[in-house]
């Protein structure tokens, strides 16, 4: 004889509980029988009848194959067939099938809160549910470990289950579909999970089998929103979109605030309206399916500036404030504009672009303003005619929420006049609604641009003052030596300025400081080198043996290829300065007193 478990589910109030049955089979027949303190929801007394497992994972709170210990002898008492289940011929079939699949099959296809009540729907089939004639929905908080509520359903068809599981019991009506009507505010932050029961009781607690599905986790909260449009209007600014959030169970009141540099600039209360696309994509949201809205900010334009944002509310406060719970959305520009164009031909500058601005709507006059790097107004002009609103539909499309984007481009060709040549400039394109165009106006300010400033072959124009710079600059984090007259200095002239400004320095064997030099020192000094000596310092560069085209600032050598004795800094036209010997000073002289042999070039 074997003895087997079966672990049954059953109600104490509305808790749900769990009973242990014991199992003996013995030969053909089988008999149940339930611990003395347990108060089984299938039977109250052990009967000689089908035997069912309502859930033999049940303290996983979980299952999706269940299967059934059958007494080939037994009878049950039978109730009138529902319309969806098979009678006669073809339940004789389906019965004569059952030991072929024993598996409990079943899917949740959908789970919403999104109208504030449960939908529930699936379906279940399998070939242990023969003979029972009522089947349940129930719903089972995990979390408070209770039934929250089950109701009875009408099968519906599903021939793709028919399709699937052909040998399947019933597979053809296996569909549910059902509304549970409760509070679920309770619940919100719970575990639930949903359970397809097929019993033999009108009231689910006969002889049962059951499937469950879930855990379904209420316990993250949940919102979201969209904004379909945020456009402006003659009287301020219009958004529409949706809003849904689990926190509107407690806090009824949605409402809708136009930010402004995070600020509140306006706030409306909001009726919100069905949202069919939103409850079938947030179904698991609160209120989803009612989560529309339109809200329309009657606001000065003159106040439409920086950057705008929409934050959405449910609050427990009419009025909108008290407990809430918010969503931003992202922020708005309200001022934008692009030079598509900047191009310098001769003296004349040719622009081009667009500029857009909430508070510009209804301003008849357009400015263009040149500044230069301190901000000082070097030239304007009006813009008239094809040179203002020209269609831009690409600016609508990126910008909708600013009006008249539509006519937001500008092409205008600017006379480089004298206060401009050699600095960096702005180009100020300005709205206004004076003539003049010194008062109410909207401004948009492009980068730098430059006029002939900067590197301009040996010479560098301070882009701010537009002039030369003379002496040691440090330009783009590199350091360079300009003349009197503006021109650049190479490393060699830099170099011979260096030398000449020694002239009459002591020679002093190994001196490579202004208090004293020897040739190789000189050398070192002047150009910045690491090569010390002479025997290094030949091996910087190609030896050249034209000594009399020396070019300035090439290093003279004086004896032989590899161990020359002395070196001297090239002047051009025959001319060097060097540190001759001991006794003498840092000198100029030339090769017709005393000849190189060859010269390198650095």
């Amino acid at each position: 004889m074997d003895t087997k478990k079966h672990y049954k589910m059953y109600k104490n109030g509305k808790n749900w509980c769990y009973a242990v049955i014991a199992t003996l089979a013995i030969a053909f027949g089988a008999m149940v029988s339930a611990q003395p303190a347990a108060q089984a929801d299938t039977v109250s007394q052990p009967e000689t009848t089908t035997i069912t497992s309502t859930n033999s994972a049940a303290s996983q709170a979980s299952t999706t194959d269940q299967t059934t210990t059958t007494d080939q002898t037994a009878t049950t008492s039978q109730a009138q067939t529902p319309s969806w289940q098979p009678s006669g011929a073809n339940l004789n079939s389906q019965q004569a099938q059952a030991a072929s699949d024993q598996t409990n099959h079943g899917s949740l296809d959908s789970f919403s809160i999104a109208n504030g009540n449960l939908q529930v729907s699936g379906w279940n089939a399998s070939n242990q549910d023969v003979n029972y004639q009522h089947h349940f929905v129930i719903v089972y908080d995990q979390t408070q470990s209770k039934e929250l509520a089950r109701q009875e359903v009408t099968n519906t068809q599903r021939n793709d289950v028919a399709k699937a599981y052909p040998g399947v019991y019933n597979s053809q009506y296996a569909g549910f579909n059902t509304n549970f009507n409760f509070d679920l505010t309770p619940y919100l932050n719970d575990q639930l999970q949903v359970i397809s029961r097929y019993s033999t009781a009108a009231n689910g607690e006969g002889q049962n089998y059951d499937m469950w599905f879930g855990p379904i986790d209420l316990g993250k909260s949940q919102k979201g929103y969209a904004i379909d449009s945020l456009k402006q209007t003659n009287s301020g600014m219009q958004v529409t979109g949706w809003m849904a959030d689990d926190a509107s169970a407690t806090k009824p009141f949605a409402y809708v605030f136009l930010m402004k540099d995070g600020k509140e600039l306006a706030r409306t209360r909001v009726n919100l309206t069905a949202r069919p696309d939103v409850a079938q994509a947030m179904n698991t949201i609160y209120g989803s399916a009612k989560s529309g809205f339109t809200a329309n900010f009657n606001v000065d334009q003159a106040l439409l500036s920086g950057n705008l944002q929409v934050m959405m509310r449910f609050t427990d406060d009419a009025q909108g404030n008290g407990n809430f719970s918010d969503q931003y959305s992202q922020s708005y520009a309200t001022n934008a504009d692009y030079a598509d164009q900047f191009s310098l031909n001769g003296n004349t500058i040719h622009y081009a672009g667009w500029h857009a601005a909430t508070n510009a709507k209804g301003m008849q006059h357009q400015y263009i303003i040149v500044l230069d790097l301190n901000g000082k107004e070097l030239y304007r002009t009006e813009l008239t005619g094809a040179q203002k609103n020209i269609t831009r539909n690409d600016i609508t499309k990126a910008y909708p929420w600013i009006a008249d984007t539509a006519q937001s481009g500008f092409s205008v060709d600017i006379p480089v006049t004298d206060a401009m040549q050699h600095k960096g400039i702005r180009i100020l394109h300005r709205y206004t609604s004076s003539a003049d165009g010194n008062s109410q106006y909207v401004d948009f300010i492009s980068g730098d641009y430059s006029i002939n400033s900067g590197w301009q072959g040996d010479y560098y124009y301070n882009p701010t003052t537009g002039q030369k710079v003379t002496g040691q600059q440090t330009i783009d984090g590199k350091t360079y030596l300009f003349g009197a007259d503006g021109k650049l200095q190479t490393k060699q002239q830099t170099a011979v300025n260096r030398a000449l400004s020694m002239v009459g320095t002591p020679y002093v064997w190994g001196g490579n400081r202004p208090g004293g030099f020897d040739c190789s020192g000189l050398v070192q000094w002047a150009y910045g080198l690491s090569a010390r000596t002479t025997y290094q310092q030949q091996a910087l560069g190609v030896h050249h043996y034209d000594v009399a085209n020396a070019p300035l600032g090439a290093l003279l050598f004086f004896g032989s290829d590899t161990t020359p004795g002395h070196v001297a800094i090239s002047l051009g036209n025959g001319r060097y300065v060097h540190a001759p010997q001991p006794g003498q000073t840092v000198t100029v002289t030339t090769q017709a007193w005393y000849a190189p042999s060859f010269y390198v070039v650095l």
